[in-house]
């Protein structure tokens, strides 16, 4: 199998390539002034967090924060303690990146009203409204993503019971709801329109609120009972983000720079996802087999709740859900277990086989025991090479599917 070097050097070139190639299709260039300055700063962020994680990893050894690799018992790795819940330093560093990139947004916001009519007159007011609005969004954001990944590191010290750990991103997303301040609508496809007799567009109201905390529930576990294998979890992380960040990017290109609030949107969840995507990319170089860390909780929630905030504040939920089919896959396939109707361990893990190296799947309902199932026996490093290949598949099929539908909205 390939080496880690190798692995993630195919990786982060499936990941960034589309991205870069999309970057040149934009034709603003203030746009592309934000992007090449939001990427340099998350290149820096990948360069802290690689650094920051061997010195986050002898703390949490010496706090006795550590797991066993079940996946390896039997073998002298499986007897080697690994540092848990390393997704505290990609976090800290992703959050230090994101408030450098409120002050570039600050910049080019005053750069925007400035080039109105010299900064005065009503498009200019408007300008400013929707920058102040911006900003009120982005505080919320930064508000929501900070609590996230304080109670990921507290579930992680404290082992929280998971009916307790649905209410966590309940809590941390109360900073977004509050500050909301977009619309409270869908937009309703043509067929249903007909067939329901529904307007084009359908006020929810309150119930969009419900629905945007059912959305940040719903993203915050999905990476986590996704899980189990190394690699696997900071792996889909770093794919979504790069596919979220290619979506981001070709709406821009396409007509950011004619609509301020949907260039805002999107630049935004830009802001987002590049130092979420370099900071994984980071902690994976630890994290590929064999594991040298373990991400933990902190990781997988922080990641989830940034993926909901910025699929909710970048007004493209709808799309963002595409991206997770494995998750949502993964999600169904797992609720008889999850719902104790089917008897459900603490760990849902493969089996592993000392003699031969390699996992066979048990009669746990998840989408890593149904790969297992499906294709036979594997190594670790191969089984997580195939579902992050089947993410990647997903993420191109999401495209091809939104493109399709796009003629329902109309």
């Amino acid at each position: 199998m390939w080496s880690r070097t190798i692995a993630l050097s195919v990786l982060a070139t499936a990941g960034f390539a589309p991205c870069v190639c999309a970057f040149f299709l934009l034709d603003d260039v203030r746009t592309r002034y934000s992007v090449v300055i939001s990427a340099a700063i998350s290149v820096l962020g990948f360069l802290a967090a690689r650094s920051a994680i061997p010195v986050v990893k002898a703390y949490t050894l010496r706090a006795n924060l550590f797991g066993m690799d079940i996946n390896k018992r039997g073998t002298a790795m499986g007897a080697k303690k690994v540092p848990e819940s390393l997704g505290l330093a990609p976090g800290v560093v992703f959050l230090v990146c994101i408030v450098l990139f409120q002050l570039l947004h600050s910049h080019d916001a005053a750069a925007v009203l400035h080039s109105v009519h010299g900064g005065g007159g009503r498009a200019a007011l408007k300008t400013q409204a929707i920058a102040d609005a911006w900003l009120v969004d982005y505080n919320a954001a930064l508000a929501t993503i900070c609590f996230m990944l304080f109670l990921g590191f507290a579930d992680d010290v404290l082992d929280i019971p998971w009916r307790v750990k649905l209410l966590l991103p309940t809590l941390a997303a109360l900073p977004l709801v509050v500050a909301y301040g977009g619309g409270t609508g869908i937009a309703v496809p043509l067929p249903l329109r007909g067939v329901l007799g529904l307007p084009s567009y359908l006020d929810l109201g309150p119930l969009y609120y419900v629905y945007m905390v059912m959305l940040v529930i719903f993203c915050t576990n999905a990476i986590n009972i996704l899980a189990g294998v190394n690699g696997l979890e900071a792996g889909q992380t770093f794919l979504i983000a790069c596919a979220v960040t290619f979506h981001n990017l070709w709406t821009l290109a396409g007509h950011g720079a004619d609509s301020p609030g949907v260039r805002d949107g999107h630049l935004f969840s830009l802001y987002l996802m590049l130092p979420l995507a370099t900071t994984t990319l980071a902690l994976l170089v630890f994290n590929w087999y064999p594991s040298q860390v373990f991400v933990g909780d902190t990781f997988t929630y922080f990641a989830g709740m940034t993926f909901a905030v910025a699929g909710i504040l970048g007004h493209f939920s709808e799309t963002l859900l595409l991206f997770f089919i494995p998750q949502l896959l993964n999600f169904v396939y797992s609720l008889p277990q999850l719902t104790k109707i089917v008897p459900c361990p603490r760990h849902r893990l493969p089996r592993f086989e000392p003699s031969t190296g390699l996992l066979h799947a048990t009669p746990n309902w998840n989408l890593v025991n149904l790969t297992l199932h499906l294709f036979g026996p594997c190594s670790e490093q191969m089984l997580c090479t195939r579902l992050l290949a089947f993410q990647g598949a997903c993420c191109l099929g999401a495209f091809w599917l939104r493109a399709a539908v796009t003629g329902w909205y109309k």
